[in-house]
C-alpha cells in the first residue's frame, strides 16, 4: 500500500548561521555529536572568560548561496540549520528549466511519485510524498491542490522560471516555521528584484523527439524589471510554451504522456515608502491546458482534456521598527480545474481552490541570540460538487517563536516551537530542536529533531462531504486526525577550495497517515471512507561528493539511500520509492564563454506493488552552450540520449519519460 525574499534580516556572523529547536532532548546520534563537542565549548567558555569578546550588530554579508528559508533570516547554506540545496540563477540558466520539476530534478533527495494519469509524476522529498511538500513562492504558500484534486501535479507550474532567482530546497519537516503540509519539506520559489537599472531577459526554446513520434515542444520566456523612479520599481514576466502529447509506446491509441500548453503572466514592484519602509506587492495569473488520448471500458479510446485556471496576488509591507526587521503580508491564491472530455463522455467535477493569508514575522539580534516570532491566519475554501451546499472553508491560525542561540563561536542551537489552531481539528504543537557544529572551516557537523502535521483536506475531514461515481462513494469523516511526523536527522559536510563531501543520516517516522476504508457494497457500487489507518517508517542516507578536477573541470555527484521505507502497519515496502537515486554531472566551463556538461540520472528498482517490482533505468543528458557577446547565450541539448523508454522495460511502470529529444535555446540578458 502507497502513502500517499527578497532582503533578508539582519543574521547571527556565518560562523553562528546554525540552529536547534525546543522540545525534550532525547538519546539520539545527535546527543553524540554535541558530547564530542563538549571539550571544544568548554575551552571556548574559558576563553570567552578570560577576554571577553565586544558585542557588535552583525553586519550583512554577500553569501554566494543563501537559504532564508530555514529560518527567516539569511543563512549559508552550508551552515544553515537544516538540510537545504539550493538551485541558483546560474543553474536555473544552464537548465533552462519549463518548470519547477524540471529545475529540481537533479538535486538531493528529490525523487518523483506516480498518479497514473497521463504520464504525471508530483515531487517527492526523502521518499515523503507531494502532499507532504509545502510549495511557496516568495515564503507565501500557494493552493495544495496535488492531493485535493485527484491526480493533479498542478502545483509545479506557478511562476515562470525565468521570473525566478533561485529555488530553495529544506529537506525535512518545517511545521514549526510554516505549519500544516510542510511534513516533508519545503520547496520555495523566490523571485527575482528590480535593480537600479533596467534589466530584461528573454529565453526561446524549441526542440522535439529525435525518432519523429511527437512531443515537439516550445518556450517563450521574457522577464523585465527595473527602477521607473526613486519611489517605484516594477517588475514583469511571462511565458507561453507548448508540449505536444506522446502516443504510447505499447498502445499508440493512449498517450503515454500529456500535452500542455501553458501561458503565464505576472507584474510586481516596490514602493519605497519611506527610510528602511518598502511595500512589495505581486499579481500572478495564468492558464495551463492539459490535453491527453484515453479509454475506458465503456466508452473506448477518446480525448481528454483538463483547463487550469491560476491567480495569486499579495501585497506586504517590509522594514524596521524599533529594531526589529519584519515583515507583514497579506495575500491570496486560487486555483480551478476544469475537465473538458470529448463529447459523449462525463466530466468529472470541477474543484475551485483559495487560500486567504494574513502573515506576519519579526527577528532581532541580541547578543548571542537571534529572536524570531510571528503569526498566521488563513481561510482555505473548496468549491466541488461532493459537498453540501457545493462548496466549504475552513480557518487556521498560529503563533510562532524561534530562536538562534550562538553558545560559542562554534556551536549554534535552534529551538522553535508553534501552536497550530485548526477550526475543525484542534491544536497542534509542533517543537524543533536542531544544532549545528563548526570545529574548523572546513567541517561542518549538523543535525536535530522536528515534528511537522498535515491537517486532512477539506473533502477528508469535511462530515458531510459525499461524492458519487457509477463504481464508487466517498464519504468525509468528521474524526480524522491530522498526519504527522517525528523526524530526526545527522550529517556532516567537509568542504575544501577544491572537494566537498556530504553525508546525512535521515528517520521519518509518520503517524495517522491518511487513507480510505472498504465499507462494502451498494449494488455494484464500492462504498468508502477516510480513515486514520497507516503507519511508516522511512529511513535513508544522503550522499554528496563534489571535485574541482581541473581550472575548467567540475564533477558533481548526490545519492538518495532509502535504506527502509516500509508500511508499519502491513510491513510491507513503500511503492515507488527507489533503493538509490543517483545524480552525476561532468562539466566544463571552457575560454570564450563555451561550456558543456554530460549528466546522469540514475532511478533503482523499487517496487509497484507488495507483488509487482520495477527494474532501475538510467537516463543520460548532455548540452553544450556558447556566449556569443555579453547579450546573446545559445545552447543545444540532447536529453535520455539512450532513447529509454519505460514501457518496454515494464508494462507495470504507471510514468513515462520523454524519449531522446533534441532541443536549441536562445537567451537574451540586456
Amino acid at each position: 500500500m502507497d502513502f500517499q525574499s527578497g532582503s533578508a534580516p539582519a543574521t547571527l556572523p556565518s560562523s553562528r548561521a546554525t540552529s536547534l529547536a525546543t522540545s525534550t532532548f532525547r538519546a539520539t546520534p545527535l546527543a553524540l555529536a554535541l558530547c564530542l563537542a563538549m571539550p571544544v565549548l568548554a575551552q571556548e567558555a574559558a576563553q570567552q572568560q578570560e577576554q571577553p569578546v565586544k558585542q557588535t550588530k552583525p553586519t550583512q554579508t554577500v553569501l554566494e548561496d543563501v537559504t532564508v528559508t530555514a529560518t527567516m533570516s539569511a543563512h549559508d547554506v552550508r551552515t544553515a540549520p537544516a538540510s537545504v540545496s539550493v538551485v541558483n540563477r546560474k543553474k536555473l540558466d544552464e537548465r533552462m528549466p519549463a518548470n519547477l520539476m524540471e529545475a529540481v530534478q537533479d538535486e538531493p533527495g528529490v525523487g518523483f511519485n506516480v498518479i497514473s494519469t497521463a504520464g504525471r509524476k508530483t515531487l517527492s522529498l526523502r521518499g515523503m510524498e507531494s502532499k507532504h511538500i509545502l510549495t511557496m513562492v516568495d515564503g507565501k504558500r500557494i493552493a495544495g491542490s496535488d492531493d485535493v484534486v485527484g491526480h493533479s501535479d498542478y502545483s509545479l507550474g506557478w511562476v515562470p522560471m525565468v521570473a525566478v532567482e533561485r529555488v530553495e530546497i529544506i529537506r525535512g519537516p518545517m511545521s514549526t516555521l510554516y505549519g500544516s503540509e510542510a511534513l516533508g519539506g519545503v520547496v520555495n520559489m523566490i523571485t527575482r528584484e528590480p535593480g537600479d537599472t533596467w534589466k530584461t531577459s528573454v529565453l526561446l526554446k524549441a526542440g522535439t523527439q529525435t525518432d519523429r513520434s511527437g512531443g515537439g515542444f516550445t518556450q517563450q520566456s521574457i522577464y523585465s524589471a527595473g527602477k521607473v523612479n526613486d519611489v517605484l520599481s516594477l517588475k514583469l514576466s511571462g511565458t507561453n510554451a507548448r508540449n505536444s502529447d506522446i502516443p504510447g509506446v505499447l498502445n499508440p491509441q493512449v498517450s503515454e504522456l500529456e500535452g500542455a500548453h501553458n501561458m503565464q503572466g505576472g507584474v510586481g514592484g516596490i514602493l519605497n515608502l519611506a527610510q528602511g519602509h518598502k511595500l512589495d506587492f505581486n499579481v500572478i495569473r495564468g492558464k495551463d491546458e492539459r490535453f491527453f488520448d484515453t479509454s475506458s471500458g465503456k466508452k473506448g479510446t477518446y480525448r481528454n482534456g483538463y483547463d487550469i485556471n491560476r491567480s495569486h496576488a499579495d501585497i506586504g509591507w517590509r522594514g524596521e521598527l524599533a529594531g526589529w526587521t519584519g515583515k507583514a503580508r497579506a495575500y491570496m491564491s486560487r486555483i480551478e480545474s476544469i475537465n473538458t472530455p470529448a463529447a459523449g463522455v462525463d466530466a468529472t467535477a470541477a474543484h475551485t481552490l483559495k487560500e486567504q493569508v494574513l502573515d506576519t514575522s519579526f527577528s532581532r539580534s541580541f547578543k548571542d541570540h537571534m529572536l524570531t516570532w510571528g503569526g498566521e491566519f488563513r481561510r482555505e475554501s473548496l468549491e466541488h460538487e461532493g459537498l453540501t451546499g457545493g462548496k466549504t472553508n475552513v480557518n487556521h491560525q498560529a503563533l510562532f517563536v524561534q530562536d538562534e542561540w550562538a553558545l560559542a563561536r562554534s556551536l549554534v542551537l535552534t529551538s522553535g516551537l508553534r501552536l497550530d489552531h485548526h477550526a475543525r481539528f484542534g491544536n497542534e504543537l509542533s517543537p524543533r530542536l536542531y544544532a549545528v557544529w563548526t570545529p574548523t572551516e572546513e567541517l561542518v557537523i549538523k543535525g536535530g529533531y522536528s515534528h511537522a502535521f498535515r491537517a486532512p483536506n477539506l473533502k477528508q475531514g469535511d462530515p458531510n462531504y459525499v461524492y458519487s461515481s457509477s463504481s464508487y462513494i466517498y464519504y468525509g469523516n468528521g474524526d480524522l486526525k491530522p498526519e504527522s511526523v517525528n523526524s530526526f536527522e545527522l550529517g556532516a559536510s567537509w568542504k575544501t577550495s577544491a572537494a566537498e563531501l556530504s553525508a546525512t543520516l535521515f528517520h521519518n517516522n509518520v503517524r495517522d497517515l491518511i487513507s480510505s476504508e472498504r465499507l462494502g457494497k451498494q449494488g455494484s457500487t464500492t462504498l468508502n471512507r477516510y480513515v486514520n489507518v497507516n503507519k511508516a517508517k522511512i529511513t535513508g542516507l544522503e550522499l554528496g561528493a563534489n571535485w574541482e578536477l581541473a581550472r575548467q573541470w567540475s564533477w558533481i555527484n548526490n545519492a538518495t539511500v532509502l535504506m527502509s521505507a516500509k508500511d508499519a502497519t502491513t510491513g510491507n515496502r513503500l511503492n515507488y520509492r527507489p533503493r538509490y537515486s543517483v545524480n552525476s554531472a561532468l562539466q566544463w566551463e571552457g575560454e570564450d564563454g563555451w561550456a558543456a556538461r554530460v549528466g546522469l540520472r540514475h532511478v533503482g528498482s523499487h517496487q509497484a506493488s507488495a507483488t509487482i517490482g520495477l527494474p532501475a533505468y538510467n537516463l543520460w543528458n548532455a548540452s553544450l552552450s556558447k556566449r556569443l557577446s555579453k547579450t546573446y547565450q545559445i545552447g543545444v541539448a540532447l536529453e535520455n540520449i539512450g532513447n529509454v523508454k519505460l514501457a518496454e522495460r515494464s508494462s507495470d511502470f504507471k510514468t513515462a519519460e520523454r524519449g531522446r529529444a533534441i532541443s536549441v535555446s536562445l537567451q537574451a540578458d540586456f
